[in-house]
């Protein structure tokens, strides 16, 4: 996919370089030389512009981008003058970054629906990875249901996917194993899964270091975490 990030402070910056990690092509945007020159060997696409002025984006192909992500900081001000030029522009999707819940209501006046707090994000995330500290990502699909990755508890160890029954026990569907290299629960930056495994054979013995891949509902998935940590 093609992203449009505009502002690279903290957020706007890790998140150009994660999307970038991922294989997407990015387009990142900041008034500021520094910010600019930060990325400038990983980003291939960096322009200096102010967006605040709709004549800057002769040089930024909105309208060509799948999303367009702004992370503005705290110039409140800012960020709408550049959400309304970007929804001029005809950009396909708008995501943005709010201050506080007036900045998020002028922004669905604008029409833009898509907001985000990335410090309530990270914390949320985070009590949840406290709890849960096998927890090494996970999908809030709504409706309570949720696609986890997490490290197959002790309690698993030379067990079969037949022998735990996790259906009938949990409600869990075991979508694959994964192997990864590094990977840890809680890391600032989740490591990448080295080796899918496939369609889980109901044989196979689970290993300390496999990566679970699970489908159900959140509470079941803690619950089973909970029975089998210590097994």
């Amino acid at each position: 996919m093609k992203f449009c990030i505009i502002g690279l402070g903290t957020f706007g910056t890790h998140l150009a370089r994660q999307l970038a990690r991922e294989g997407h092509e990015i387009v990142a945007v900041d008034n500021d030389p520094g910010h600019i020159h930060a990325l400038k060997d990983e980003i291939e696409y960096l322009i200096q512009a102010d967006c605040t002025d709709l004549n800057a984006f002769h040089e930024i192909p909105v309208d060509a981008c799948d999303v367009v992500i702004l992370a503005i900081g705290e110039d409140f001000e800012a960020s709408l003058s550049i959400a309304a030029n970007v929804q001029q522009l005809g950009a396909k999707r708008i995501i943005s970054r709010i201050i506080n819940p007036l900045h998020g209501r002028l922004l669905k006046l604008l029409k833009i629906d898509e907001l985000m707090i990335p410090e309530a994000m990270a914390a949320a995330w985070l009590a949840r990875s406290l709890k849960s500290p096998d927890l090494l990502d996970s999908l809030d699909l709504g409706g309570g249901y949720e696609i986890s990755q997490v490290m197959a508890p002790s309690g698993f160890v030379g067990k079969t996917l037949q022998e735990l029954d996790l259906r009938s026990r949990y409600g869990l569907n075991l979508v694959t194993i994964a192997k990864g290299r590094g990977t840890a629960a809680l890391s600032s930056t989740r490591q990448s899964i080295q080796k899918v495994l496939g369609i889980p054979l109901p044989g196979r013995a689970f290993e300390a270091d496999d990566i679970l891949v699970l489908f159900g509902h959140g509470k079941d998935l803690r619950r089973m975490m909970r029975d089998h940590e210590e097994a």
